[in-house]
């Protein structure tokens, strides 16, 4: 059986990628929902490093490190993107 440790990184992202989506849903621009998603990708890329996961080497495809790093990279890419789109977003408003 595995940890239920293991799973927090992950849940953490989706119910951050929802949460986010939701903001979008109910009238926030976005890219403050993208924001919202980024850092939950990058708060799961750090809890994936930090949080030992005895049971997670079952179904293990890659290690712990490549995949915090890959949700790592991820994260910062979405937060650049975001905001970016804050930014013009900012400045076509003024």
């Amino acid at each position: 059986m595995t940890n239920g440790k293991a799973w927090g990184p992950y849940l953490l992202t989706v119910v951050g990628a929802a949460f986010g989506l939701g903001a979008i849903a109910m009238g926030l621009p976005a890219w403050a929902g993208s924001l919202i998603v980024a850092c939950s990708v990058l708060a799961g890329a750090v809890l994936r490093l930090i949080v030992p996961g005895e049971g997670d080497n079952l179904l293990a495809v890659r290690s712990r490190r490549t995949d915090a790093v890959i949700s790592g990279v991820l994260g910062v890419a979405l937060g650049v993107v975001a905001v970016s789109v804050a930014v013009q977003w900012i400045m076509g408003r003024q």
